[in-house]
């Protein structure tokens, strides 16, 4: 298993837990489809960077605060998960690992294909001219709408994508345009 994020302290608790599973094991193939993201000390735009830039492949857990936890079920529908909380306890997280573990051995293949979320052409105007610091009138005057035409596309935005703040649908939108980038080079 691949473990992502920041917290090096964390990651290597993992890798340890990991480790001790394997030995337990017998050894065994170590390659495995899934990955584990850690979310610990991560703002909002890390953990959505982190998430395009190395997406699941087929099974994945996530260890972040439960407040994530819808976005990732909207993320990544239809992937095999686990969503734990950050203060999972060792017993806790050795249990997910092997129930990861068990769900690699039973389905070796790959495949899962994440479906981001699909932008409007207007709706990637307004995302990159949010992005770029236009305010909601600058953005209804370059697109010759109303303020209101521009704050219901927002919001419905908001919505569908599940993100509660601007940054937040930002930070999620500038993450997959990165993921499709490293996706068609």
């Amino acid at each position: 298993m691949t473990v992502y994020g920041k917290d090096r302290f964390y990651i290597y608790g993992i890798e340890k837990i990991l480790n001790q599973l394997y030995q337990e094991r017998g050894g065994g193939s170590r390659a495995s489809p899934s990955c584990i993201y850690v979310t610990s000390g991560m703002d909002i735009v890390e953990i959505y960077a982190l998430y395009f830039s190395h997406p699941p492949v087929h099974h994945a857990i996530f260890i972040t605060d439960e407040r994530h936890f819808d976005a990732i079920n909207r993320l990544f529908p239809g992937l095999i998960k686990l969503s734990l909380a950050e203060n999972l306890g060792v017993e806790a997280l050795r249990q997910a690992l092997t129930i990861m573990l068990l769900l690699a051995e039973q389905n070796q293949r790959a495949g899962y294909r994440a479906a981001p979320f699909k932008f409007t052409a207007a709706e990637q105007q307004i995302m990159r001219l949010l992005l770029r610091g236009h305010s909601l009138e600058e953005i209804a005057q370059i697109r010759g709408v109303s303020p209101t035409t521009v704050s219901v596309q927002r919001n419905g935005l908001m919505k569908r994508t599940g993100t509660k703040s601007l940054l937040e649908l930002c930070s999620l939108y500038s993450a997959m345009r990165i993921g499709q980038r490293h996706a068609n080079p």
